[in-house]
């Protein structure tokens, strides 16, 4: 009888497992976007040191998962960070291009997200949006014309794992 729910276990985790890698290994790249981070081709930027524990480890992926199941374009830009370290990202996007930022947040609180342009200061119109630590997805387009700034930093107290990606439209 236990055979075969395994059955169907195993094409569930190999899919997982496939959109983790995905992300992940797609080869490695020189330099990252701040101190602490390392980025993989094509600028994946994952947390430079190892994960604080396997529910941790186990969230990263599920929120991975998450991001990766919505459908996009070639990908820009992707990873997963502590909501605690944030997003910080400078994307060049190209001229007349419109790209799909896609984010998660696992954990418990929130965070906010923030896009301008990059050779502007680092406050912009508003507040930003908020992104509840609770498996939802927050979508944005982008207009591309040169480099732009993602900023996604947590509200006091929120704990957890954000996971993102730009892809083209």
């Amino acid at each position: 009888m236990s055979r075969p729910s395994v059955r169907r276990a195993v094409p569930a985790c190999a899919a997982v497992a496939a959109s983790v890698l995905a992300l992940a290994s797609c080869g490695q790249g020189s330099g990252g976007h701040a101190a602490g981070r390392s980025t993989v081709s094509p600028h994946i930027t994952t947390a430079s040191r190892a994960p604080g524990s396997t529910s941790e480890t186990a969230r990263m992926k599920q929120a991975t998962s998450v991001v990766a199941g919505v459908p996009g374009g070639a990908l820009l830009e992707g990873g997963a960070e502590r909501v605690r370290d944030g997003i910080h990202t400078r994307p060049v996007l190209a001229g007349g291009k419109t790209y799909r930022l896609v984010l998660t947040c696992l954990g418990q609180g929130g965070a906010r997200l923030t896009v301008g342009a990059a050779t502007t200061g680092s406050a912009t119109a508003g507040a930003g949006v908020a992104v509840p630590c609770d498996r939802s997805v927050v979508q944005r387009r982008i207009g591309g014309d040169g480099p732009v700034r993602v900023d996604v930093d947590g509200v006091k107290g929120a704990t957890g794992v954000l996971a993102w990606r730009i892809n083209t439209l």
